[in-house]
């Protein structure tokens, strides 16, 4: 082998090892075509990973980011506005409906409400019994959601379940009068035109009407029935909704005689107004049941000749009790049928309280009074001697006879269970959350001695 061919196979080597990773041995010549002596091979130096500065400029930029999207997120977008946008469309669709339809105030009413118990739940200084209502012959006392309204002629106050008064106003009104229903109650001027509609922590609605107020009755959702005198009929019936939005209207003719009692059913729309004519030179009286939810009388009663409706209760859906001067009648609200009936015999009718489906009556005869006692049937449950009681109250378990400064208490059975004298007259006992006796301007809880 010649030396050229040798130098040729050593320059492979080297470059292969080169290629490798290898390195020469330390020292090592590095041979030429001319073989010049001298040239050393130099140690293998490590660098860093980067490359240098000039191989780095020669490398290929990358390409620029593309501002296209792919086709599946703008798809994906579309549809999330489209959801969006019908979705709103939907809400304020409903929000109209609820609108006009009353559900909206409805909705919006029972949440005042539950926002008002809260409150009152929290705001409990100053509560406690007994309390002074500085009211010391009430005309009117109600209960009010577990708490009571009381009213003389010139004050209203308002005292949570509590003891805690709550408010007062001063409506200002000739001839007051109160109607409650649940949570809500309405102070009115009889005769005149003006009313007020109010919670129990403030003033809810003011109202002047065209024409003279006869009466008014408000359902346990706050809806309001206003009964007022009319120029082209016997009176007009007006109902609306919470939000004080006219629902329903109905004009009486002089046939169907002038409205004195009105009450709606714990449904809320249907009621039952009770009205008196004269007929052929003798009173004549006719319940007229009715519904806001259709138009025209639903079914009609009428009363024995010569009897005079005095109150309106509904003992459930199916059954309202009409009480009468001379009788009870219990009355089908679907067809206007007679149910059950009890009659007073000669007696003069003195007092008279329901309380769900109990009920009481106090009874003038000769010689004294009478209590009866009666269930949901008006089947006597017991009469007995009351002397000379003046009023009569009930709850659902006891029945409370007033008279002078006395308070006795009795049950359904007839069987007197204790009797206490107080420091005043009471005027009314009252079932709201406890038991309540007011007298002499204060509000007590009722308990046995």
């Amino acid at each position: 082998m010649n030396r050229e061919e040798r130098e040729r196979r050593e320059r492979q080597q080297r470059m292969l090892r080169r290629e490798q990773g290898g390195s020469l041995p330390e020292g090592a010549t590095l041979g030429t075509r001319d073989n010049a002596p001298g040239v050393r091979v130099p140690k293998r130096v490590r660098r860093s990973a980067d490359p240098p500065p000039s191989r780095r400029q020669t490398e290929t930029p990358p390409e620029p980011r593309s501002n296209l999207r792919p086709v599946s997120e703008l798809i994906r977008r579309r549809q999330r506005r489209r959801r969006i946008f019908w979705t709103a469309v939907v809400l304020v669709a409903a929000l109209i409906f609820a609108g006009f339809t009353g559900v909206l105030g409805n909705s919006l009413a029972m949440l005042s409400d539950v926002a008002d118990s809260v409150y009152l739940s929290i705001n409990q200084t100053g509560g406690g019994w007994p309390v002074n209502t500085g009211i010391q012959e009430p005309l009117q006392v109600e209960e009010l959601a577990g708490g009571f309204v009381v009213m003389d002629s010139k004050d209203v106050a308002v005292y949570s379940a509590y003891g805690v008064k709550v408010r007062s106003i001063q409506p200002g009104y000739a001839r007051p009068a109160l109607a409650v229903g649940n949570t809500r109650f309405v102070v009115y001027n009889r005769g005149g035109t003006e009313l007020t509609v109010g919670s129990r922590t403030r003033d809810l609605y003011n109202q002047k009407l065209s024409n003279a107020i006869m009466l008014c009755s408000i359902a346990n959702n706050g809806t309001l029935a206003i009964v007022t005198e009319s120029e082209r009929y016997t009176a007009e019936v007006q109902i609306y909704d919470p939000a004080f939005r006219d629902i329903y209207s109905w004009y009486l003719t002089q046939a169907e005689g002038t409205p004195v009692a009105l009450q709606f059913a714990s449904d809320n729309h249907r009621f039952a107004v009770g009205t008196i004519a004269a007929r052929d030179g003798q009173l004549a009286t006719t319940l007229y049941l009715m519904d806001t939810a259709t138009e025209g009388v639903t079914a009609t009663y009428t009363a024995d000749t010569g009897s005079m409706v005095v109150s309106l209760e509904w003992i459930s859906s199916r059954k309202l009790l009409a009480v009468f001067d001379d009788y009870l009648a219990l009355v089908d609200p679907s067809t206007g049928a007679e149910l059950a009936r009890y009659d007073y015999d000669g007696a003069a009718l003195q007092s008279v309280s329901a309380k769900g489906s109990s009920l009481a009556l106090l009874l003038s005869v000769r010689g004294g009074n009478n209590l009866v006692t009666l269930d949901e049937n008006l089947t006597p449950l017991a009469i007995i001697p009351a002397g000379q009681a003046e009023t009569v109250c009930c709850t659902q378990t006891e029945v409370y006879l007033l008279s002078g400064t006395v308070v006795e208490c009795y049950g359904f059975d007839g069987v007197q269970r204790w009797q206490q004298t107080l420091d005043a007259r009471p005027t009314t006992v009252l079932d709201a959350a406890q038991t309540l006796v007011f007298a002499g301007g204060y509000a007590r809880v009722l308990t046995a001695p």
